[in-house]
């Protein structure tokens, strides 16, 4: 299924994508997230990394077992061959913004697929990458990434529509990451989280070694609506 539809506070419209440039929209049970924030946010566009991806951590961590950094950690060396660098469109879609409503995606693990999570998640690091949703022609089902303008590790487990349209159109690289969000938090505020994160051009390393720097603080806490201005 197709789905991610662009909320503002209450739903306003619907987006028949995965990854749309004003929306996001990732459906359920085999969905496809359909959307991504707007292109209006703070956040950097250019793909750089934000200064700082201590905040909150209360100082350096010591590496944690799983070969990724622990927040406000430096990186470490890898161990491995570095992956393929590609520049993407990256997006984002929550909770609200899915359609259906939910954290339901389109390729599950306990579904049979090569993925990790059977619903959309993740905290970002190498052993526990985030959710994000592209079509699979572009990168296949179970496909980790890095994103290093999020400081975290991603794995391809849903469908994204406007990603499908990108990719079949022109074959331009979009991929629709998932915001932490549960169904607690304000729509209007995880929308304007995904829309001040959303990057019109940034670069993922396709296939990366672990050990890069991750920070596992979620981009958005919908217990308090808050969200990060640096990963």
């Amino acid at each position: 299924m197709i789905r991610r539809k662009r909320l503002v506070g209450i739903l306003v419209s619907a987006v028949f994508c995965g990854c749309s440039s004003g929306s996001s929209t990732s459906g359920s049970g085999g969905g496809t997230d359909a959307g991504g924030g707007g292109t209006d946010g703070t956040a950097p566009q250019d793909g750089s990394m934000p200064d700082s991806s201590t905040e909150g951590s209360g100082g350096d961590a010591s590496p944690s077992t799983d070969g990724s950094a622990m927040e406000g950690s430096t990186p470490l060396d890898g161990g491995g061959e570095a992956g393929t660098m590609q520049t993407v469109e990256m997006t984002f879609y929550g909770w609200a913004d899915n359609s259906p409503p939910g954290n339901a995606i389109a390729y599950p693990k306990n579904g049979g697929f090569p993925t990790i999570h059977d619903a959309a998640g993740g905290t970002g690091t190498y052993a526990d990458p985030i959710t994000y949703a592209t079509d699979k022609s572009e990168l296949p089902v179970g496909t980790i990434v890095y994103a290093p303008v999020i400081e975290k590790y991603l794995v391809m487990e849903d469908d994204c529509g406007q990603c499908d349209t990108d990719w079949s159109g022109s074959m331009k690289w979009h991929i629709d990451v998932w915001m932490n969000s549960n169904g607690t938090e304000s729509s209007s505020a995880l929308v304007a989280c995904e829309d001040q994160w959303t990057q019109d051009t940034t670069t993922i390393e396709i296939n990366p070694p672990p050990g890069r720097m991750v920070t596992t603080a979620p981009l958005f806490d919908p217990s308090t609506n808050t969200c990060r201005t640096t990963p």
